[in-house]
């Protein structure tokens, strides 16, 4: 499996984005409420996972009624329905996860579905999030981001220990020990058309705001 996207139960993405980014995924995975945008994109999931407090009753029907394959957790339990996503693909293996519907109006669930991108990273599996005017990874080593002059690049701390290079940004660093706590990358600026990010030590946030494609 080369790409599998999954569509988490945040703010639902618009339909026409899920049908462009579910045509270019293999495997089609919505977490518990994300099975209501998929539905209302008109896109068939490949299998479904949640506990299922959240998907609309119709949802659910539809679900059962075209026998999709379906994993129900227990409301009382340790993952989000967005972890239990990333431990169901970690089994499968593919080479890329990419998370719509990450974000929402609780920042904490933000964060969180952040974090699962450390921990696909961790396993070898690249992952990113995204929404119609943003990209977000987590990287521990390079990226390269495409992008247009102008367009805002931050780059945010995940770990207590941060070193950092940057180039094709107004901003550029060589080498720098960023202090725990100082949001230094935030609103960078890209001024060529690739902007660079090498992590020497440590984890970072990498969100790439862009126009709609």
């Amino acid at each position: 499996m080369r790409r599998a996207l999954v569509v988490l139960g945040g703010c639902a993405p618009g339909a026409a984005f899920l049908r462009k980014m579910a045509a270019e995924s293999d495997f089609l995975l919505c977490a518990d409420s994300g099975l209501d945008a998929a539905i209302a994109a008109d896109v068939r999931p490949d299998a479904v996972i949640g506990d299922f407090d959240s998907a609309r009753p119709e949802s659910i029907a539809y679900m059962e009624r075209e026998n999709l394959p379906h994993i129900v957790y227990p409301a009382i339990k340790d993952d989000t329905d967005g972890m239990a996503c990333a431990r169901y693909l970690l089994e499968r293996r593919p080479e890329e996860v990419v998370f719509v519907g990450a974000g929402g109006g609780r920042i904490d669930h933000w964060m969180a579905n952040f974090q699962l991108l450390i921990y696909l990273e961790k396993n070898g599996i690249r992952a990113r999030a995204e929404q119609e005017d943003m990209t977000a990874w987590a990287v521990h080593d390079r990226l390269t981001v495409r992008g247009t002059p102008g367009q805002l690049l931050s780059v945010l701390q995940m770990t207590e220990e941060l070193q950092l290079s940057l180039s094709g940004l107004f901003y550029p660093l060589d080498h720098c020990d960023v202090e725990f706590g100082h949001p230094l990358g935030v609103s960078n600026v890209l001024t060529e058309p690739e902007a660079h990010v090498v992590v020497h030590k440590g984890w970072a946030l990498v969100l790439h705001f862009h126009p709609p494609a």
